[in-house]
């Protein structure tokens, strides 16, 4: 009989282990990154009430579904970005829990403020970019 044979099965049997732990380690940091926030809209609501109407979404941190209307948001954003402010808030901060139950929202709803800060109209999750902007064209007079 080999006497190495045994040495490099458990060598090899160790490389193979880590090369497994290493692969499973970087499945899951892809997962994980994936899953990280995209960089969207600030979330500074010092923002509203400073002459510009504002457009606010709440994200929910423990929610799933939100993230439609961010995609909505943003394929919106070059249309108005001149007219109004986009933020994004986060029940994941305290502003964003008062905000939220001040105006009563959940996860992907919005609410629009005019210039002074005030809430113009709600909306829940809207179903497509075209009823996001029929919503803002409807509630502020904008040349758009």
């Amino acid at each position: 009989m080999n006497q190495s044979s045994p040495v490099s099965r458990s060598a090899s049997s160790k490389i193979v282990r880590f090369l497994v732990i290493l692969g499973c380690l970087a499945v899951v940091s892809l997962v994980l990154w994936q899953l990280l926030p995209k960089a969207t809209f600030s979330s500074d609501l010092s923002q509203v009430g400073q002459g510009k109407p504002a457009l606010v979404m709440l994200r929910e941190i423990h929610v799933m579904g939100g993230e439609r209307t961010i995609e909505q948001m943003q394929a919106l954003y070059p249309e108005f970005q001149d007219q109004v402010v986009f933020l994004l808030i986060h029940t994941g901060h305290p502003d964003g829990v008062a905000f939220a139950e001040t105006h009563s929202l959940s996860d992907g709803s919005l609410v629009l403020l005019n210039g002074r800060g005030d809430a113009v109209a709600t909306m829940g999750r809207p179903d497509s970019a075209d009823d996001l902007r029929r919503f803002i064209l409807q509630h502020l007079n904008l040349n758009s």
